[in-house]
């Protein structure tokens, strides 16, 4: 059993989707903070842990990060602060990758509340697999603008 620990600096997290300028991010004492603006209900707004698109593996920046060890099973803690007096809904994926492609895509619904929010995921690891990446779906409920706050991630191979 092996435990990494993924410090969320804003180097590590990309906005993604069709609708990416539908938010900002910032950096603050190593936590990646983002605002959500979205325009219409129907945005669709990612935050992705590591780059490039879902299909295929990070960059070579971000491979030790991503790479996963020995084990039948890797499990996700992490914690999310939600700013304001408002529920927010994420779909968390968890995406698996050969060097050349996505094995597989993994989805969980949260639906987080104001103040600080524990999050602990576990899937099964593929066989095949070499890399990791995790995204963050927003649903938009409403156009009023949500921030939240991403902790350090650890992730146990098992």
């Amino acid at each position: 059993m092996s435990t990494k620990r993924i410090r969320p600096a804003i180097y590590h997290y990309y906005p993604r989707g069709p609708h990416k300028n539908h938010m900002s991010m910032r950096e603050e004492e190593y936590k990646t903070e983002v605002t959500f603006l979205p325009q219409a209900l129907t945005d669709s707004i990612y935050v992705q842990l590591f780059d490039l698109k879902f299909e295929i593996p990070p960059s070579k920046i971000f491979l030790a990060d991503a790479k996963m060890d020995e084990g039948d099973e890797m499990e996700m803690k992490t914690a999310v602060y939600v700013e304001g007096d408002r529920t927010v809904r994420f779909e968390l994926y968890v995406m698996q990758y050969s060097d050349e492609e996505r094995l597989s895509n993994k989805r969980f619904s949260l639906t987080l509340n104001p103040g600080m929010n524990p999050i602990e995921e576990v899937v099964k690891q593929m066989e095949g697999a070499k890399y990791f990446k995790m995204s963050y779906k927003y649903i938009v409920e409403t156009l009023d603008p949500i921030t939240v706050r991403f902790d350090d991630l650890y992730v146990t191979f098992r």
